[in-house]
């Protein structure tokens, strides 16, 4: 285990499933909540919303000639009951017992102005209830277990199980959402070889 500096969104990725124990700069994301099944329909025009607006904001930025790619999707990942976030034993394949937020990181580069006019044009050219709830928040995590899960979303409990129990060898405990960072389409590769950065801030 060891201590280092992540900057956001994925830059300086651990080692696959090799778990350790970062501080992570906060940043502005675009944002969607919601509590239906992960990957129905509400959370995918929650996903396709975000995309939308980030395409309007990238497109803006780049007529004045600023670069800013759209970075990979993102999710926090909140227990209903209020327990502690660890995604751990049967309650993690449980999808009534999450609500979730999705999350696509902002440009620094994009003012205020920049991100009421990207999301202006999304709600013109594709009206839809998501983009209604879209926000902008600063995500402030702070000290952050985080590790790289290869394989598919059903085993990421192998290597939360090893995050708590970094966690409980440092001394920490959870402090906030579980965070994922999705590096890859399951709809488009093997699902063996799927990249998942996992984040849980600590305290």
């Amino acid at each position: 285990m060891t201590t280092a500096i992540a900057y956001p969104p994925v830059a300086g990725l651990p080692k696959p499933h090799h778990v350790r124990i970062v501080s992570i700069p906060e940043r502005r994301c675009l944002a969607i909540d919601g509590e239906s099944e992960p990957g129905g329909s509400e959370f995918q025009g929650a996903m396709s919303a975000l995309y939308r607006t980030a395409y309007a904001l990238h497109f803006l930025l780049r007529a004045r000639g600023i670069d800013a790619r759209i970075g990979p999707s993102e999710a926090l990942w909140a227990r209903r009951d209020g327990a502690e976030a660890w995604a751990v034993g049967d309650v993690a394949f449980e999808s009534a017992a999450w609500r979730w937020t999705l999350l696509l990181s902002v440009p620094v580069e994009a003012s205020d102005d920049d991100l009421a006019s990207a999301l202006a044009v999304a709600r013109r050219k594709h009206p839809s209830p998501a983009l209604t709830r879209l926000y902008v928040m600063t995500l402030r995590e702070g000290v952050t277990v985080e590790a790289l899960h290869i394989g598919p979303y059903d085993t990421e409990p192998d290597t939360i199980a090893k995050m708590h129990r970094a966690a409980q060898e440092a001394g920490l405990r959870p402090n906030g959402p579980h965070h994922e960072i999705y590096l890859g389409d399951p709809r488009r590769g093997d699902p063996q070889q799927l990249r998942t950065v996992l984040r849980q801030p600590v305290h």
